[in-house]
């Protein structure tokens, strides 16, 4: 099963994307499930993917020394591991599906660079979006902190 255009433009990361380009961006997502209460991603570990959850939801939580903490539940439409498209560092969160199947499409950043050489304005839309989402966590993060 391909994931649906419909899913695509509810993705904030795709915003701004017309149809054709948003296919574009269909045809390097494949299908991925995980089962109840698996981990997805694993925290400072190195990822070349991201994931656009399709169904199903997912807990994003960081793991201290003695404990864990849950930072957020993420559901349809939502991604997660998104950096990755940026580079291939450390993981800065683990990810795990909740009590229910997770239906997830998996981007590898290879693939989305090859498009983003085939088509420019993919790349710069979604980055410029990744720039501005970054960039609201980390104002964020600063005034959480005051």
């Amino acid at each position: 099963m391909t994931i649906s255009i419909e899913l695509l433009k509810r993705v904030p990361l795709f915003a701004n994307l017309n149809q054709e380009e948003l296919t574009e961006i269909a045809s390097i997502c494949t299908e991925e499930k995980a089962a109840p209460n698996e981990l997805i991603i694993e925290q400072n570990t190195t990822g070349t993917e991201m994931y656009i959850i399709a169904a199903g939801s997912v807990d994003v939580f960081i793991s201290g020394l003695s404990n864990s903490r849950s930072l957020v539940m993420l559901g349809k439409g939502q991604v997660i591991g998104e950096m990755a498209l940026i580079d291939q560092g450390y993981r800065s969160a683990s990810v795990r599906a909740t009590n229910g199947d997770a239906l997830l499409y998996r981007v590898e950043s290879e693939d989305f660079y090859e498009l983003c050489k085939q088509n420019n304005h993919i790349g710069y839309i979604v980055m410029r979006n990744l720039a501005v989402d970054v960039a609201f966590k980390l104002r964020h993060r600063n005034l959480a902190e005051l």
